[in-house]
């Protein structure tokens, strides 16, 4: 039986080698290609570093080994029966071009994103936290999170849209999804929608049991509850947002 403690330590000392590691390289290099990673689009420097970090202690591991799913190296077996689900840098645009809002996600989990049980987002640029582990809340370094109460004004992060925000409110978008979708967990966004196919289960893994653990809702682009196998294969939309009724009029469910 898995062992959350132990769950999160192990997240927790992969964030801070990804967040030393990168701290220590040289950033007008991070935006160096080096080929096609798993997921078809191109491994910046950055992101080469951040992961070989999780590989490396992945693969220190005696015991209770974990798989690997992440979005350079794709599915590494090393004969455990979970699955750790990384993305070393999401937001990597942001980080090769010296835009401060870039962060490391990682989730443990199976076989669906239902099962997912402890995820991390780590901000590499602030330091800040968040995590969940299923049944037990979210936090955002340490401290519980929920998402924000309905309120008169709104701000929503919107990755594309083909339609309007529902009703007042300013709109952001930060390149971001994990880290965009952990401040909607924690109240600083009252919603995030992505209406193009085109997220990766790495993207939205940890973010997405953060924000259901403070109380939030992830839905398709069809409005139902998000799932899939963790796969590098899906290519999806999404809505994060405090209940379900914030979700839809933000565009879940609509063609």
């Amino acid at each position: 039986m898995a062992d959350p403690d132990a769950d999160l330590a192990l997240l927790r000392e992969m964030a801070d080698a990804v967040a030393r590691v990168v701290k220590d390289s040289q950033p007008e290099r991070w935006g160096e290609e080096l080929g096609i990673g798993a997921d078809g689009t191109a491994t910046k420097m950055v992101d080469d570093l951040a992961e070989r970090e999780i590989v490396r202690i992945l693969k220190a591991r005696k015991k209770d080994r974990i798989n690997l799913l992440s979005e350079e190296a794709g599915f590494i077996d090393l004969k455990g029966d979970r699955l750790l689900v990384a993305d070393p840098i999401d937001g990597t645009t942001n980080a090769a071009r010296g835009i401060p809002f870039y962060c490391v996600s990682l989730a443990l989990g199976r076989k669906t994103l239902s099962d997912v049980d402890v995820g991390l987002v780590q901000n590499l640029c602030t330091g800040e936290r968040y995590e969940a582990v299923a049944g037990q809340g979210a936090t955002r370094n340490g401290r519980p999170i929920r998402v924000r109460a309905s309120g008169k004004d709104h701000v929503f992060a919107v990755g594309s849209t083909t339609g309007l925000l529902p009703g007042p409110g300013a709109m952001r978008c930060f390149g971001a999804t994990a880290l965009e979708m952990s401040l909607v967990a924690a109240g600083g966004l009252d919603g995030y929608h992505y209406s193009r196919p085109i997220l990766r289960i790495i993207d939205v893994a940890a973010a997405t049991l953060i924000v259901r653990e403070a109380d939030g809702v992830v839905l398709d682009r069809a409005g139902d509850d998000l799932d899939m196998a963790l796969s590098l294969v899906p290519r999806f939309g999404l809505t994060a947002a405090p209940t379900r009724e914030a979700a839809k009029a933000l565009g879940a469910g609509k063609p």
